[in-house]
Formats: C-alpha cells, structure tokens, sequence
C-alpha cells in the first residue's frame, strides 16, 4: 500500500506529516511526503520518500511576496490579497506538484493548503483523509486560527470557524479549479 501525504505550509505544518509517514512506514506502509522545497532535508532525514513541491515558504515569506496578506486588516482582507496573478501562477504549479505526488497512491492524507488531494483521490477512486495540524472544529471555545491573538467575542468564535472554512476555499478554489481544467 502507497499512501501521499500532501504537506502545506510552515515547519509546523509539515512535522505532523512527517511524524505520521514516520508511524506509517514501521507499519510496513510506502508513504510519500509532498512538501515544499526548504523541506526536503527534513522529510529524508526520517527515511521518507520526498516528492517536491515547487515553493520555498521561507523564500516566500522573506521576499515580501506574502507581506499584503500577513500585515491585512483582517482575514477577509488577507485571503483576498494572495489572489495576485503571481501568487496564483505560483499555486497552479503547486497543485500540479501535488498531483503528481498522488500517481500511484492508494489513499492520500491532505493539508487543508493541499485540499486538491481530495479532488484528486475521488477522481482516482481512492480514499483521502483531511489532516489539519490545526484545530479545525468549530467550538465556541476558540476562535479560528486566522485569528488567532485577536480578541473575538465569544460568541462569534463558532461563526470564525465557519468563516474560516469559506475563506480558505475562497483562497485555494481558484487553482484546484484550473488544475482540472
């Protein structure tokens, strides 16, 4: 059995993955780690199989490309701000990465940043698993993680959640869709 993890993000979001490739493959599973290129040390260091993801986050975050969304008046503001014709250009070839990350799979585990490999395992007819190394249930108990060290009414922190889940769709939609094109 070949299982894909589909990583996103920072450190902190590819640890886990490679943390569950890690318990995987001592079961006896074929586990492939996509992850973005600043990464790649770190998925072969635990003896995982890495297949590349054409973006450096550290790269991003330094170049200034992402400052927009990370300095946005709020999460609305700072999903649209990545909808920029060269950030999207950078999450087409993302999507393709992980595409090919999922050939040969049979089930994958997904990041939310990586939510085509959803698409892709129903395409394929294979079982996919959303893996969120955040919390992702809405609760009244907390708001979501993009506005996480804001001060939300109580309230208001189920409906954050909710928020959350079509705003990120909103910020991935756009390429998932012209990958399957």
């Amino acid at each position: 059995m070949k299982i894909s993890l589909l990583t996103a993000g920072t450190r902190g979001d590819t640890q886990p993955f490679v943390a569950l490739g890690v318990a995987l493959k001592e079961l006896g599973v074929e586990v492939s780690v996509a992850a973005a290129e600043n990464f790649e040390d770190f998925v072969v260091a635990h003896g995982l199989r890495y297949q590349r993801v054409r973006i450096d986050i550290n790269k991003v975050l330094a170049s200034g490309e992402a400052d927009e969304a990370m300095k946005a008046a709020g999460p609305i503001k700072m999903l649209r701000s990545i909808h920029k014709p060269e950030l999207m250009a950078e999450f087409l070839k993302v999507q393709q990465d992980y595409a090919q990350a999922c050939e040969g799979a049979d089930a994958v585990v997904y990041h939310p940043g990586g939510a085509i490999g959803h698409f892709l395992a129903r395409e394929r007819g294979i079982p996919a698993f959303l893996g969120a190394p955040f919390p992702m249930t809405a609760t009244p108990e907390y708001p979501a993680i993009l506005l996480y060290g804001r001060k939300v009414p109580r309230l208001l922190n189920r409906l954050s959640h909710r928020l959350f889940y079509k705003g990120f769709w909103m910020a991935i939609r756009k390429p998932v869709e012209i990958y399957f094109q």
